[in-house]
């Protein structure tokens, strides 16, 4: 598995960043607080500490981007209305986390929807690009929008054999949307953010998680432990994905100059091509580790695995887009453009 030092490195290189530290060679005139809910030391972390550098660069010494780990301006379920309020510039969190804020961009958090965070990142783009989530951001400016690679389930020991084991466990759900694909399958989804979720095991709170593979091997668990060493059996489930966003307060971004904003949406874009590419590399690294690994009881992705979990969560489809016409939305238009795209991205990528 890549170490964070060699995904900062790389990610730097595809963006055309020099990932030095330390601040700009002058006081920096303005300081742009940036806020993360992903631990120190984290994959996901080791991928922003570039893109932040790389968007100070741009400043030309005239900015600081002060990128901090989770907790290091709030809580991260206060990140995105800090950004709102002016009390934060930017934060990179979880649509999930704030339950009903994103209503359009749920649709691709339905299970299922696709292979790989690669295509589903690019679906998303497409669809914010041609307007269709327009309401869900109109607050704020987007500088990017991805998911992750789709999640695995993991528990503290019991063995899952079929999709009826599921049934009666509780279950850490990033949001609401990857929790009502849970409830199909018998689960009962608690929604947590990740700080949460080591001490939500260690107390019996949940007998199981919903989380990347890479993420929990690279976040911290309880006392000296790693997440993963709470853990004891994987099961390869690629059924659902949060969305994930990395915004800026809208005042605080019109008033940078515009070629600074001109710069910084070009690196946004090469930021979110390849932080989702590299997600899915590491993922695929970290699947090997835990298949590897006696330690764990590993549950292999199958295609009769994939079959029983779209037969079980085909009432999730119906009961989002009734969500969405309460919501005043065409939820049967937005998911039909999302299926078609990820077709599209799918097929090109074979």
């Amino acid at each position: 598995m890549q170490t964070r030092r060699q995904l900062g490195i790389q990610l730097a290189a595809l963006s055309g960043i020099w990932a030095t530290g330390g601040l700009p060679a002058r006081a920096a005139e303005q300081t742009l607080r940036f806020g993360s809910i992903s631990g120190g030391g984290t994959p996901t972390f080791a991928l922003l500490e570039p893109y932040a550098k790389g968007l100070e660069q741009i400043g030309g010494g005239k900015l600081e981007v002060a990128l901090k780990p989770a907790g290091g301006y709030g809580k991260p379920v206060e990140l995105l209305p800090m950004v709102e309020k002016g009390d934060l510039e930017i934060a990179a969190t979880v649509q999930g986390y704030y339950p009903g804020r994103f209503p359009q961009t749920s649709v691709i958090e339905l299970p299922l929807m696709f292979d790989s965070g690669i295509v589903g990142s690019k679906a998303l783009s497409v669809l914010f690009k041609e307007g269709a989530l327009a309401k869900d951001y109109a607050a704020v400016k987007v500088l990017s929008l991805y998911v992750t690679p789709p999640f695995a389930v993991f528990t503290t020991g019991k063995k899952i054999s079929s999709l009826k084991d599921m049934r009666g466990m509780r279950v850490r759900t990033p949001g609401p949307t990857v929790g009502l694909a849970l409830a199909k399958l018998g689960a009962i989804p608690l929604g947590m953010p990740a700080d949460a979720i080591s001490a939500a095991i260690a107390n019996g709170t949940v007998d199981a998680i919903a989380f990347s593979m890479d993420s929990t091997l690279g976040t911290k668990g309880v006392g000296d432990k790693m997440l993963s060493d709470q853990l004891s059996v994987v099961v390869d489930m690629r059924f659902a994905a949060p969305a994930q966003l990395i915004v800026m307060n809208q005042a605080k971004w019109d008033a940078l100059p515009a070629d600074t904003r001109a710069a910084w949406d070009k690196l946004s874009t090469d930021f979110t091509a390849n932080v989702s590419r590299i997600r899915e590399e590491s993922e695929a690294a970290a699947r090997q580790k835990f298949q590897a690994d006696a330690r764990y009881t590993f549950v292999p992705y199958s295609a009769q695995l994939h079959d029983e979990m779209k037969q079980a969560m085909a009432p999730v489809y119906d009961d989002w887009k009734a969500d969405m016409t309460k919501r005043g939305l065409d939820g049967d238009r937005l998911l039909s453009r999302t299926r078609e795209l990820v077709q599209q991205f799918s097929v090109a990528a074979n």
